[in-house]
């Protein structure tokens, strides 16, 4: 049952905080691409494993505040046993630990992987938006986590130059977004987006080994080798590349 019809992903949805299990319960079934098959909380260890059984859900949402070694035993487990399924993960606070077990749990599966703050997702549609990209595969971070992922890491200096806006449309690009759906999923301008893009190239043009690469492609390999999901995204890169 990994997807109810032709049309829409089968949702599993695990919310800790009672106020959001409500808004849940009402706002997403809304969605014609969206079945959602239960809202609990988060239960008892082991809780999320039975339901992943049970209901073998496309898509898995999980929201907590804060993550332990319990939940994060708990997804790997998931991941392995179910690696067509996608995860979105919502997060209030984390620890530098916590998202280096998050990048390593991206890579035990083969499916899509979104990591967000909980405060960073403000509209519904963004929401909805991420749950369809990771049923299709993708891999998302909130551009302020990848933003302190790539904080210390000088051998790429280029990541280190941009801002979150530049961060959080590389990532998209990396997806093998086109400028235009980038700018209907960020809900910006179009000119918006060639301006973040124009400026991002000016700062990898400024390394020699690049400045005579297709930088978009550039750009986006170096993005996917440093979140280390390179592995799966060979044949996206050759398609960022004709855009």
């Amino acid at each position: 049952m990994m997807q109810s019809d032709s049309d829409s992903i089968s949702l599993l949805v695990i919310e800790e905080q009672e106020i959001f299990r409500e808004l849940y319960t009402y706002v997403l079934p809304r969605n014609a691409n969206i079945d959602v098959l239960r809202v609990s909380g988060n239960g008892a260890k082991g809780s999320m494993i039975r339901a992943v059984a049970e209901l073998t859900p496309g898509v898995m949402l999980l929201s907590i505040k804060k993550l332990d070694n319990d939940i994060i035993e708990e997804l790997e487990k998931i991941r392995n046993s179910h690696p067509k399924m996608g995860i979105v993960i919502l997060i209030v606070s984390y620890s530098s630990q916590d998202i280096e077990l998050l990048r390593r749990l991206a890579l035990c599966g083969e499916s899509g992987m979104a990591l967000f703050l909980k405060q960073s997702l403000d509209k519904v549609d963004q929401l909805c938006q991420t749950v369809l990209a990771v049923s299709q595969g993708q891999v998302i971070l909130d551009p302020p986590l990848a933003t302190f992922m790539f904080a210390g890491k000088p051998e790429c200096p280029f990541l280190k130059q941009l801002t979150t806006r530049e961060l959080e449309i590389l990532s998209l690009l990396s997806q093998g977004y086109t400028n235009s759906s980038i700018a209907d999923t960020l809900f910006i301008d179009i000119k918006t987006v060639e301006h973040h893009l124009n400026s991002m190239y000016s700062k990898l043009k400024a390394d020699p080994d690049y400045n005579t690469k297709h930088l978009r492609v550039s750009a986006a390999r170096l993005y996917l080798e440093k979140m280390g999901v390179l592995y799966q995204k060979e044949e996206t890169l050759a398609q960022v590349g004709s855009k």
